[in-house]
C-alpha cells in the first residue's frame, strides 16, 4: 500500500516537470565569453553539449580577428570543424550559441548547420555580442538549418555575461519565459488556478496522512 502511494505521490508531483533529456546544446566561443553563457544554461538544466572547435583556430588578436572574419563572410568560406560532429536525432531541442560576428553567424556555425540534420528541431540560438544584440544571426540560422523551427534570439552583451549574478537572472527568465510557460496550452482563470493549487495541497496531505 505505502508503496503504491509514494508511486502516486512521485507522479503527481513530477508531472509538469520538463524533460531535458531531449534537450541538447552546441556552442561555439573564441574567447570563452559565449561558453561562459553556455555553462550558465547547464547550470540550471543538466544537459549534454558539444563544443565546435576549429581546425585551425583563429588568432587571439581582435583586429585581426575581425578583419579575417570578414574576409570568411565575404568569401563564403566554410571553416572546417575539428572532430566528429553529434549525432543529434534522439534530440527535440537544440541551444545553440555562438559570439556575434559582424552582426552576423560565424562561418563556422554555418558550415555546422549545412552539414548537420536539424528538420523537425526546435532551435534556441543564444550569443553573446559587442554592440548588436543577435543582428542577423537569426536570419542565418533560418537559412542554414533546413527543416527547424527558430525560436526568438537571447542575447548578452560580452560585459554582461561575465557579472554572475545578473546574467544568470536574465537565463533563469529566458528559459522560464520558454519552457515554464508551456505547460498549460490554454489560459486558466484564477479561479480555476486557485482550484487546481488547492485540490494538489489536499491530495498531498492525504497522502503524507497516510504514509504516517
Amino acid at each position: 500500500m505505502k508503496e503504491y502511494l509514494i508511486l502516486l505521490f512521485l507522479l503527481f508531483s513530477t508531472q509538469d516537470k520538463i524533460d531535458t533529456s531531449k534537450m541538447y546544446m552546441i556552442y561555439f566561443t573564441r574567447t570563452g565569453n559565449t561558453e561562459i553563457f553556455a555553462n550558465y544554461i547547464k547550470e540550471k538544466i543538466n544537459i549534454n553539449s558539444f563544443r565546435i572547435n576549429p581546425v585551425t583556430p583563429y588568432t587571439d588578436n581582435l583586429t585581426e580577428m575581425l578583419e579575417y572574419a570578414r574576409v570568411e563572410r565575404s568569401n563564403n568560406m566554410r571553416p572546417e570543424i575539428n572532430g566528429t560532429l553529434p549525432d543529434i536525432s534522439k534530440y527535440d531541442t537544440i541551444f545553440l550559441g555562438y559570439p556575434l560576428w559582424h552582426s552576423y553567424l560565424p562561418n563556422i556555425m554555418i558550415n555546422l548547420l549545412e552539414k548537420m540534420d536539424f528538420n523537425g528541431k526546435t532551435i534556441y540560438p543564444f550569443n553573446t555580442y559587442g554592440t548588436k544584440g543577435v543582428g542577423e544571426s537569426l536570419s542565418d540560422i533560418k537559412t542554414y538549418a533546413k527543416g527547424a523551427t527558430i525560436k526568438d534570439g537571447f542575447a548578452i552583451s560580452d560585459s554582461e555575461i561575465k557579472i554572475k549574478e545578473n546574467s544568470q537572472k536574465k537565463i533563469d527568465s529566458w528559459y522560464n519565459d520558454n519552457f515554464n510557460n508551456t505547460i498549460n496550452e490554454e489560459p486558466i482563470d484564477e479561479n480555476e488556478i486557485g482550484n487546481i493549487l488547492n485540490f494538489k495541497s489536499y491530495f498531498l496531505c492525504i497522502i503524507f496522512i497516510l504514509l504516517a
